[in-house]
């Protein structure tokens, strides 16, 4: 049922992604405080919750830090994830370094490259996380599921415990009252001072080991390939889809927000339901399959962005209309133009994440109609 809703969600926000938001907000430096009775929408460089939310928040900044009362769901994208409050409901995070200090009502859903449940927070109901390296000393009241290269685990675990690593610790102030099960190259260490209830049984040796090896390299290709080779990428997409791309690329100038909102929910919910598919152990292949996808989503992604603004520069200098040659001529200077605006301090940040975003959320938006069959815009034509 799980994997149903998350799958429900993912397609709402594609179908519906340009559905005003009940309260949108975006500031490099965004501190919210006070009461809220509708749903939050967050974006920025830095964003700060420290209020309270009678609905949901969702933001995607380079830091979010959430040290409030919200009495639904959180989900958040960004570099640097902090959850510190308390949220009644779930909270689905994605983000390189991911920490919750705080309570959580029911379920706990993590991807980062660093995932900590510290020892202050609690989660009500079932956590599932997806890392490179993962330490668990808060309190899961129900089971907790892992997948990362290393694990650490010294809280407390009311259920079963399921554990996927190359490197597994159970410290002495461990308490879990179910079983601890776990797949590794290599026995989990478990100190003789921890309480495990249940069995401790090991299966599968070498199979996750080495489908965290894959996810690491996936990785480190993608960040490769969005900065080494989105110019060459973006002229192969052009020569070999010439309507797909330039239609993909003035959605972005016709439909500003919904691509933005649409690209928003992409990047944050694949993860998570990557996550998904790789705790439930049966559908890991399509897992590491999306894992996959979501590489070439990010490349797509600012390659559309590097060819709207590449469009917007052309029509700046009056070039309302260009071929194929000018076209991709102003496609390398929007991708110069994206690679060194990452080494500004800041905004850098903050102007690629909306970039991708917009970038990702306007080819969604494009098949989806042609999909459902709508052509092309006029004039959308090299």
């Amino acid at each position: 049922m799980r994997m149903v809703s998350l799958c429900r969600l993912v397609l709402l926000v594609l179908v519906a992604g340009a559905a005003p938001a009940a309260a949108q907000e975006a500031a490099v430096h965004l501190v919210k405080t006070g009461a809220f009775a509708e749903d939050l929408y967050l974006a920025g460089e830095r964003v700060e919750f420290r209020g309270e939310a009678a609905g949901d928040i969702t933001a995607a900044a380079g830091s979010i830090s959430i040290e409030g009362l919200v009495r639904g769901d959180v989900a958040a994208g960004a570099g640097s994830v902090f959850v510190a409050g308390r949220v009644l409901d779930d909270v689905r995070v994605a983000g390189q370094l991911v920490i919750l200090a705080g309570d959580v009502g029911d379920g706990f859903l993590a991807a980062g490259e660093v995932v900590r449940v510290t020892e202050p927070s609690r989660v009500g109901g079932a956590a599932w996380i997806l890392g490179r390296r993962v330490d668990v000393s808060g309190e899961v009241r129900r089971e907790l599921r892992v997948a990362a290269v290393r694990v650490r685990v010294s809280g407390a675990v009311n259920g079963d415990v399921y554990l996927a690593a190359r490197d597994i610790e159970i410290l002495p102030t461990a308490r879990i009252a179910g079983d601890l099960i776990y797949w590794s190259g290599q026995e989990a260490r478990i100190a003789p001072e921890a309480r495990i209830a249940g069995r401790v049984i090991q299966r599968q040796p070498g199979f996750f080991d080495r489908a965290g090896r894959v996810l690491t390299v996936l990785g480190v290709v993608t960040r490769a390939l969005v900065a080494v080779n989105l110019f060459v990428s973006g002229v192969v997409l052009f020569l070999l889809f010439p309507r797909f791309t330039v239609a993909a690329a003035r959605t972005v100038g016709r439909r500003p927000w919904a691509s933005f909102a649409t690209g928003l929910g992409v990047l944050v919910l694949t993860p998570i339901v990557a996550l998904s598919l790789v705790l439930t152990v049966v559908a890991i292949p399509l897992a590491l399959a999306l894992g996959a996808l979501y590489g070439l989503a990010l490349l797509l992604g600012f390659v559309t962005a590097a060819f709207a603004l590449g469009d917007l520069g052309a029509r700046a200098v009056g070039r309302a209309r260009h071929g194929r040659g000018t076209r991709v001529a102003w496609l390398a200077a929007a991708a110069l133009a994206i690679a060194l605006v990452r080494f500004v301090p800041w905004v850098g940040p903050l102007v690629l994440l909306i970039a991708l975003a917009l970038g990702v959320g306007a080819w969604t938006l494009r098949l989806y109609r042609g999909y459902l069959g709508i052509p092309e815009e006029e004039g959308t034509l090299p």
